[in-house]
């Protein structure tokens, strides 16, 4: 698994780098909201995967629990969509002229890269730290979120004579209960990739629109003077999450700690 999680990590990083890298400045918007997109649906496989009794459809073989499947399957799905990008994308070459290559030891470059970081400009310093706090969040919800949920399931929901101790894979069994509130979750994240974007004023937005019908255009009117733009709706973001997460403690029943997931994904 940390394997697995250091290599999401590192292609999650070089494909956002993509975006800025191999298109034009006007697309790149365009482009970071597809990768959002994107992003939703493998959610959705990917969770949806983890509903199923892999072991029961699969056997033994290649993993002998339900956690173990998922991870074959991440490490495959992660081999392939890699392999179709790295075929997919051509980068531009940058060809430094002579003499400028860069000999630097390792620990010239681990201080440069202190240093840089020490100095960054204020406003991109102050996303950095929102980012490093906001993921402090968000990483105990994306591994212990469908845990919890079928904890939680279990804790409270659980029929009287069913006794998730008696199992072979119980761990597999709070799994895939769980698994059901991130299916739920991720398509709550697809809707609002895809309805969102239309409620947000963005940076390049003209301040006319095309003429609605008559019978829309007062509410229109209304949505279009009331759209936050994209500061103020990053900064609602994180509100709403960690609301969420204050709620989390008080959830008694199955549904509730679904709500709250689901929640999360807008």
């Amino acid at each position: 698994i940390y394997a697995v999680d250091f290599a999401i990590n590192a292609v999650q990083s070089c494909c956002r780098s993509l975006i800025v890298d191999t298109l034009p400045i006007p697309k790149q918007q365009a482009g970071s909201a597809w990768a959002s997109r994107m992003v939703a649906i493998g959610h959705l496989i990917g969770y949806a995967a983890g509903t199923l009794d892999l072991v029961g459809i699969f056997g033994k073989s290649l993993g002998e629990t339900q956690f173990k499947k998922l991870v074959i399957l991440a490490v495959l799905m992660l081999l392939l969509t890699v392999g179709i990008t790295s075929w997919a994308v051509t980068e531009r070459v940058l060809v430094k002229g002579r003499g400028t290559e860069n000999k630097s030891s390792p620990i010239t470059i681990a201080k440069k890269i202190i240093s840089t970081t020490a100095n960054l400009p204020p406003r991109i310093q102050a996303i950095c730290w929102a980012q490093f706090w906001a993921w402090i969040g968000w990483f105990p919800f994306l591994f212990y979120s469908s845990t919890w949920v079928g904890e939680t399931y279990f804790r409270y929901d659980t029929p009287a004579n069913v006794d998730v101790a008696d199992s072979e894979d119980s761990l597999g069994d709070i799994g895939r209960i769980g698994s059901m509130a991130l299916v739920v979750f991720s398509m709550v994240t697809f809707a609002s990739a895809f309805l969102l974007p239309f409620f947000v004023r963005s940076p390049e937005e003209k301040n006319h629109n095309q003429r609605p019908p008559r019978s829309l255009e007062k509410a229109v009117e209304w949505i279009s003077k009331n759209k936050p733009d994209l500061l103020t709706a990053w900064f609602l973001g994180h509100f709403m999450f960690s609301g969420a997460m204050i709620l989390a403690p008080f959830a008694a029943s199955f549904r509730f700690a679904t709500v709250l997931v689901a929640f999360c994904g807008m």
